[in-house]
């Protein structure tokens, strides 16, 4: 197995750069927000709105590019100025696909079926969005997928790194001419230039999409968070997973890194669900400082994912109000929302059940006992209603 990579010591609990350390519980704005939403027209982002979610990292791909306010229905289809070529590797240049499919000379507008033609040339359409809420933040973000050297998916929360094409089935044969339906680069390359659109350097970084779903291991998450501190961690919820295959879970696979030691935020996402079940379960909610001025809010929130200072939830019922670690490993958290069932999470299990909307626990007495219990972490079932809340792990070595 891969080693931790850091040891924080004796008092890691009350470390600052620990989740939550640093929330003024008392003066904390608490903002609905997705890292994992396909979103492109209007009746889409209004059921997000509707539920509460106002800070949109949409993850479209096809290609996967970050959505604009201005994004229109078919643009893609059209042209774009990023691609992988065969050959050439990742170029950003203007790419018109009526142009190039149909060129005289080097396109391949005669081998594609006739109904394939008959679509031909491709013109952009309306809007996706007619109106968008003031309120409302759009933040960069694409889910990037088909690396030469691994098969999972990946979001870049706050990044303007874009990939892939919209010819997803090859109808157009444009993977067939050298062009890259999806990332098309090993996983290290795609993370860097990932990274490295970054809209802001202390904000927003690279989330493990469903895991469970994916079959992506604990070593593999392991290898992928050991790439940079700026891959945060693994989707622990993915609503359409469960949907699909009933594997919308990866708590296992996200105790077992935890137990290692290693910074690894949950988050909690919709995908796709949203667009077909209004009742769709799946956000996280970021703790902001309620003074944070309009203008500042689409850092503050990327600040908030990059420091861990956000809870799970699938409801948005259930609101963390307060969590507390000690130096000594005193745990007190409480949170609002109706009658819960609480309980304390380490590397040991489930080490403390208690019911209301308030729990406390402290950490043994003794040299090994961090060392035993590695981290803590808190999830609430509400009693009358089907939301979870599940909090950022505190380490403790």
């Amino acid at each position: 197995m891969l080693q931790p990579r850091s040891s924080w010591g004796a008092s890691s609990a009350a470390r600052e750069d620990q989740p939550y350390a640093q929330i003024d519980w008392d003066r904390c704005r608490r903002i609905g927000s997705v890292t994992h939403a396909h979103c492109r027209s209007q009746r889409s982002l209004d059921l997000l709105c509707r539920r509460g979610l106002t800070h949109l990292a949409i993850s479209n791909y096809y290609p996967s590019a970050p959505c604009s306010p201005t994004e229109q229905i078919g643009q893609w289809k059209v042209g774009q100025d990023f691609c992988t070529l065969k050959g050439e590797g990742y170029v950003e240049r203007e790419f018109a696909w009526n142009e190039i499919i149909r060129d005289p000379e080097t396109g391949w507008f005669d081998e594609l079926p006739t109904a394939m033609q008959e679509k031909m040339p491709f013109q952009s359409e309306k809007p996706c969005f007619t109106q968008i809420l003031p309120e409302v933040i759009l933040c960069p973000n694409a889910e990037h997928h088909s690396m030469t050297d691994c098969n999972g998916h990946f979001n870049a929360v706050g990044s303007n790194f874009a990939s892939g094409t919209f010819d997803v089935r090859s109808y157009y044969k444009l993977n067939n001419h050298g062009y890259a339906m999806g990332a098309g680069m090993p996983w290290r390359e795609a993370f860097g230039r990932m990274l490295d659109g970054l809209q802001f350097a202390d904000g927003g970084g690279i989330t493990i999409n469903h895991p469970k779903w994916s079959h992506t291991s604990p070593k593999q998450i392991m290898e992928f968070l050991d790439f940079d501190p700026r891959v945060m961690g693994i989707e622990i919820w993915n609503s359409t997973a469960e949907f699909l295959s009933q594997t919308g879970w990866s708590l296992d696979e996200w105790d077992a890194v935890l137990a290692t030691g290693r910074r690894c935020y949950g988050f909690s996402v919709s995908d796709h669900a949203h667009n077909s079940d209004p009742a769709f379960q799946g956000r996280n909610v970021l703790l902001v400082d309620a003074a944070t001025p309009a203008s500042e809010m689409p850092a503050a929130c990327l600040r908030a994912y990059r420091n861990g200072n956000f809870y799970a939830s699938l409801d948005g019922v259930l609101e963390l109000k307060r969590f507390q670690c000690s130096a000594d490993g005193k745990l007190d958290v409480q949170i609002s929302g109706g009658p819960s069932k609480l309980r304390v999470v380490s590397a040991k299990g489930v080490v403390h059940e208690q019911a209301g909307e308030a729990i406390s626990w402290a950490l043994p007495e003794g040299k090994s006992s961090a060392q035993e219990h590695v981290y803590l972490r808190v999830e609430a079932d509400q009693v009358d209603g089907e939301d979870r809340l599940l909090t950022q792990a505190i380490q403790l070595v």
